[in-house]
């Protein structure tokens, strides 16, 4: 229909210039008109339905535009491994995902393992700091992880601008994460930071984990909950860093 409807306006465009020529004088070979007429059409007609060769080399060119894309993510993604492990001084193992588990999604495969020093209990980061799992088996050559918003993730943290709030993060139906054990008394806001305590062997203070979404609590109850928001998309992790 689009097609069609600019078919129609351009012929109808033609036409309205061709009378404005024609009124002023400007148009004296009616054959030169027929012929350009003809090549008009072949012109729309190319324009509104490309040869094949045209509709390859477009296709080629997007493919081509979407792999330089993902270069540069991938680019500046270690850029930003860089620049954390310069400022922590931290021992990073940078690693690709393999996979992920055909049975649980949260879980990874990725390619370094215990050749390399990887042990479990370590943490897995990506971007600037933020953590994303914990190593939970290890291969001579490879490891797994699981990830923060599997439910069986059980992990220390800290809440608010000082961090000193504590709470247990878990997993929420592998989309979010869940903060327990927060005491009444303490105020948590929406979009706190949450950021790892040094409560693990393998896990360092201060590891970007999210921010809180919603608050939960119930009268004459110890404890509250919140539930967490992730600050990347766990669907596209491809290169993470492992903190030996």
């Amino acid at each position: 229909m689009l097609k069609q409807n600019l078919k129609v306006f351009l012929i109808l465009l033609f036409t309205v210039v061709f009378f404005i020529l024609l009124k002023n004088g400007q148009i004296f070979d009616l054959g030169l008109v027929f012929r350009s007429s003809l090549l008009s059409e072949k012109a729309m007609s190319n324009l509104l339905n490309p040869p094949d060769d045209i509709q390859e080399a477009y296709k080629d060119l997007l493919a081509e535009n979407n792999r330089l894309k993902a270069l540069a993510d991938e680019n500046q993604q270690l850029k930003d491994l860089l620049d954390f492990k310069k400022e922590k001084q931290y021992n990073l193992l940078v690693a690709n995902v393999l996979s992920r588990d055909p049975v649980n999604r949260n879980v990874l495969i990725l390619d370094a393992g215990a050749n390399e020093g990887v042990a479990i209990g370590q943490a897995i980061v990506v971007n600037n700091g933020i953590i994303v799992g914990k190593v939970i088996d290890v291969t001579t050559d490879s490891c797994e992880v699981r990830l923060l918003i599997d439910k069986q993730t059980k992990l220390g943290v800290k809440i608010g601008e000082e961090h000193r709030i504590s709470g247990l993060l878990s997993g929420s139906l592998g989309l979010t994460m869940e903060l327990s054990y927060i005491p009444q008394n303490q105020e948590v806001k929406k979009n706190d930071l949450v950021v790892t305590a040094d409560l693990e062997a393998g896990i360092p203070q201060g590891l970007v984990v999210g921010r809180v979404e919603e608050i939960e609590y119930s009268e004459g109850e110890l404890f509250k909950k919140a539930s967490v928001s992730p600050l990347i998309d766990y669907d596209t992790l491809a290169i993470v860093a492992i903190i030996k």
